[in-house]
């Protein structure tokens, strides 16, 4: 009798370290989840008699009860530890229906922002944008790691911002980013549609991730492009350091000057010129025997205006350098001659290509 009480108390113990880890599963690695379980298979494999074993299966479907309480309560408040990528695309608000960049910091204060603005957070989560104070802070940095900021960009516009880890993300036109006010001291992650040059301030402690639709991009600390628009293959272009790139059916690391795309559910590596594919944060694009198609689709992102050409001329190859501060009219105008087509402006704004 003595025995089996002290293995009572034992699993008792047992048992409540298994529900208090089950309060505090929000802040941990998958790896103790793991171990927890282990935990308590052991305990399982040491109970000979029916009647521990029936104390234990009463214990884990009590665990099991309250983690999922526990679940539905945490999911209900703090929202922001589903999926960020399930929020992308979910905004009220749609990118085609923006004129302004829109930034909304928590869903309690939103702003419209001028094209090129400059966005920067400091290490509590407080914001400035353009030098100007906008939101301070003065919550715990545990409130702050809970809230979700969305910055949307429309097509024609592109901003610059620095995260609370000092990180530097610029944002390219028909974007939508979303982050936190402050990063988890163990894991930084932001989810991405559109396209995104990043400049990773480096953290051995806390990875750096980046989420798309299609794959996860690992890193401590490097600079790199993640290109992820609807409906066209998201690609990650490595300039220094070193990533690792994740889909649902393989992963894969990657060195400078490689390119990794994601066709039709598989990962494919190829090296490339790396300015080719993020010379336009410096507003430029290169051009490498690129079709005409292509480029026109481009430059309607970036000026945020319609551009059609006819079929018969879409595969036509351009090379060379477009500097993109010139207006619209004047790189039309280069397009145009360089491709030996003829232009002509539609009404309500936009261009038209033919033979």
């Amino acid at each position: 009798m003595a025995k089996n009480s002290r293995q009572n108390t034992k699993f008792n113990e047992e048992l409540k370290e298994f529900v208090s880890f089950i309060k505090r599963r929000e802040q941990i690695e998958d790896s103790e989840v793991r171990a927890s379980w282990e935990e308590v298979n052991r305990i399982v494999s040491k109970q000979n008699q029916k009647r521990n074993l029936r104390y234990l299966w009463i214990g884990l479907s009590t665990a099991a009860s309250i983690a999922l309480l526990l679940a539905v309560g945490f999911y209900s408040f703090r929202p922001v530890e589903q999926s960020f990528v399930s929020q992308l695309g979910k905004h009220s608000t749609p990118i085609d229906s923006l004129n302004q960049i829109r930034l909304v910091v928590a869903e309690e204060h939103q702003m419209e922002l001028e094209n090129e603005s400059v966005i920067n957070y400091d290490e509590k989560g407080s914001l400035t944008v353009n030098n100007q104070q906008c939101l301070q802070v003065e919550e715990e940095k545990t409130v702050q790691e809970s809230r979700l900021n969305h910055i949307i960009v429309p097509k024609g516009k592109r901003t610059h911002i620095t995260l609370s880890d000092g990180t530097k993300m610029y944002v390219n036109a028909a974007s939508h980013v979303i982050y936190p006010s402050v990063f988890n001291e163990k894991k930084r992650e932001i989810a991405v549609e559109g396209e995104v040059y990043l400049e990773v301030a480096h953290n051995p402690k806390a990875p750096f991730i980046v989420k798309t639709k299609g794959l996860d991009v690992k890193v401590l600390g490097t600079t790199f492009n993640v290109s992820a628009y609807k409906e066209q293959e998201i690609s990650v272009v490595l300039v220094e350091g070193s990533v690792e790139v994740k889909s649902s059916a393989k992963e894969m690391k990657m060195s400078p000057s490689q390119m990794v795309c994601l066709k039709e559910g598989m990962l494919e590596k190829q090296e490339v010129n790396v300015e080719k594919y993020i010379c336009w944060k410096d507003n430029l694009m290169l051009l490498d025997n690129e079709s005409v198609g292509k480029v026109l689709d481009r430059l309607s992102l970036y000026y945020g205006v319609p551009i059609w050409c006819d079929k018969s001329v879409a595969d036509r190859k351009l090379s060379g350098k477009l500097d993109l501060c010139e207006s619209i009219d004047a790189v039309m105008d280069i397009v145009k001659e360089s491709a030996s087509l003829r232009a002509e402006k539609i009404e309500g704004g936009g261009f038209r290509f033919l033979k």
